[in-house]
């Protein structure tokens, strides 16, 4: 593809991630607009009215945005890679989205999803059994995404600042202490050959072995065609062989206590221990993103579902086979959901990758396109299904609360402080 399209379509992927990102901001901040401080009392039923409706859109217009802006940052960084227009600008550009969208998230965990702002909003609701599925599901769901999606983007974009800055000083060896920076430089040149095509090119070599030997014997260059072009392509992506230091390559090494070989063999050992250690570091950064990212989003599905963990009341609600067995199903359904999220990305990687002679990135588009379609008829019923907690649910509520303190407290029956417990429940 010519340079100047590939630039331009660099510009796009920028702007469309802008434009997403605000989209993500003002969704979740338009909370502030739907509740309002002073409130005309005289609007409340038309109030009510775009709060319910609010309490649909804004999540999925903020789930949808983060999303497709994922999307394009996976699109930005398979354009960075490409060896005609390379550049860390677009290598970095998932970490500082993940950052960016973590601020943002903070900032609002702080002001508009703040845990007195989201008791306001839910205040008088109860929860539908599929809310509550929705709040476990489609939240872990989410939460698998992030780990995924924020591994494969820490492992791949900070692959060498991992080698160098963090791992690169367990390199080093008692008998080559001097050639550190020679050490460093060649881990570098390894980490270029794994993201290269260093496949094709031990293949080739593989194939065309007896050649080789051939041609060591007879100079007979039969068949390396292929071979040279593999080997070709791979010096274009930046494949160079290793560098040895003079002082080890001279007579004199022998004498310094190892010699090429040994130096070599050093290099590749001390990568092969560093890049085992890699996918370890991705997930690290991806937990941390999590970590960041989680509470806002739990407030968000809180403020969607009305699910809190307090009691609804409702009978009909809390007798359901969920609601009773939710700490037996509640681990088994978080399990299941993560490991949704977490094929998400898989998926995500083979739709959006380009290959003419098959069509394996539809299928990954259609598994993704049907994931996102079930979250949006789970968070629409889970809205849907919201309703007004009636005097008879609140009443239920505060027994069972009661009742479930006094256990939990291990307020003895013929205590003073039960009796009056009871009087009061009674009384209600």
């Amino acid at each position: 593809m010519n340079i100047n399209l590939l630039n331009k379509l660099r510009t796009s992927h920028y702007v469309a991630l802008v434009v997403l990102v605000v989209i993500f901001t003002a969704c979740i901040y338009s909370i502030n607009f739907i509740y309002p401080k002073k409130e005309d009392p005289n609007k409340k039923k038309e109030n009510e009215k775009i709060k319910r409706y609010g309490r649909f859109f804004i999540p999925f217009g903020s789930l949808f945005s983060f999303f497709a802006a994922c999307v394009v940052v996976a699109k930005l960084i398979a354009l960075g890679s490409n060896e005609v227009l390379s550049t860390p600008r677009d290598q970095y550009s998932g970490i500082i989205f993940l950052f960016i969208i973590g601020f943002i998230l903070t900032i609002m965990n702080l002001t508009v999803l703040k845990e007195r702002s989201i008791k306001e909003y839910i205040k008088g609701k109860k929860f539908s059994v599929i809310g509550v599925f929705m709040a476990l599901g489609v939240s872990a769901i989410v939460f698998g995404f992030l780990d995924n999606f924020g591994m494969k983007l820490g492992t791949e974009a900070l692959d060498d600042t991992f080698v160098q800055f963090f791992l690169s000083p367990f390199s080093t060896h008692n008998k080559f202490t001097n050639y550190k920076k020679e050490i460093r430089e060649n881990l570098t040149i390894l980490n270029k050959w794994s993201n290269s095509k260093w496949k094709s090119v031990i293949n080739q070599l593989l194939r065309n072995k007896e050649d080789i030997r051939g041609f060591i014997k007879s100079k007979n260059q039969r068949s390396l065609n292929d071979l040279m072009k593999d080997i070709d392509e791979f010096v274009e992506e930046g494949a160079i062989p290793l560098k040895v230091p003079k002082e080890l390559s001279s007579a004199k090494n022998s004498k310094l206590g190892g010699g090429v070989r040994e130096f070599v063999r050093n290099v590749k050992e001390k990568y092969d221990l560093i890049d085992g250690s890699k996918s370890m570091m991705g997930n690290t950064f991806s937990d941390f993103i999590g970590a960041i990212l989680g509470a806002a989003i739990i407030n968000l599905f809180t403020y969607m579902t009305t699910y809190d963990g307090v009691d609804s009341g409702d009978e009909e609600v809390e007798g359901s086979f969920i609601i009773r067995n939710l700490n037996k199903l509640g681990p088994f359904m978080e399990a299941f959901f993560i490991s949704i999220g977490c094929l998400i990305p898989i998926f995500l990687n083979i739709a959006i990758s380009r290959d003419k002679n098959s069509n394996n990135n539809s299928k990954a588009w259609l598994v993704v396109g049907c994931v996102g379609v079930i979250m949006i008829i789970m968070m629409y019923m889970s809205v849907r299904g919201m309703k007004d907690m009636t005097e008879k649910d609140k009443k239920n509520s505060i027994k069972k609360t009661l009742n479930s303190l006094s256990d939990r407290l291990d307020i003895a029956e013929n205590s003073e402080l039960y009796t009056k417990i009871t009087k009061f429940i009674q009384n209600i």
